[in-house]
């Protein structure tokens, strides 16, 4: 069964960061609720303009939680950057702390980053970012596409999005579900699959 999972939106999200892994999970037989930070307005507007209308709030519940990025690399006045100096970073390690596997896209792991669950552990991120990541003390693989590291998943920049819940599909359902998943998308898989294992909890 896979897990129940929620997608965080916040303004100035990444469209392809959250979009993508929610069409993909859904598809594939997740239930995936659009969710944006508590307190905050259930209207999200993208990076790009998108305006969207999420379903509820980010609660205690979900067994998966998909975080995208946006914002971090241009240091916009919203977008993960603001995000990581508000109520997101400690609700996510709350959420580690109650078993649910945390994933990332993009400059999403940024803010896991800055909520301290990287240091010590394999990630990726956004090229961009890269330097970023490891001042947060987080062990950066740059040559891989997706880094599973047990509890915390992170992948590269915005199109990784699709490989991290490709990735996702894979390791909840089976390998023949994510092929499938793919074929449905017409997306070739792309890029190297670091599974760490369990890092530090």
């Amino acid at each position: 069964m896979p897990p129940t999972t929620e997608v965080v939106f916040f303004d100035g999200f990444d469209d392809l960061d959250a979009i993508a892994p929610l069409e993909v999970l859904t598809e594939s037989g997740f239930d995936v609720r659009s969710v944006c930070v508590p307190g905050q307005a259930r209207e999200v507007r993208s990076a790009h303009g998108l305006q969207i209308t999420v379903a509820g709030e980010l609660s205690h519940e979900p067994e998966l939680v998909v975080v995208p990025g946006g914002g971090w690399i241009d240091n916009t006045a919203v977008g993960a950057r603001a995000q990581s100096e508000g109520r997101l970073p400690g609700l996510l390690v709350d959420l580690h702390a109650r078993g649910t596997v945390i994933a990332s896209v993009c400059t999403g792991a940024m803010l896991l980053a800055t909520a301290g669950l990287l240091r010590g552990r394999p990630a990726v991120t956004n090229r961009g970012a890269l330097d970023d990541l490891a001042r947060f003390g987080a062990e950066v693989h740059a040559e891989a596409r997706v880094v599973d590291d047990g509890s915390i998943v992170t992948s590269g920049g915005v199109v990784a999005g699709l490989d991290l819940a490709l990735w996702l599909v894979e390791r909840f359902c089976s390998a023949q579900d994510a092929a499938q998943a793919a074929q449905r998308l017409e997306h070739e898989r792309v890029g190297l699959v670091l599974v760490a294992g369990s890092g530090p909890a």
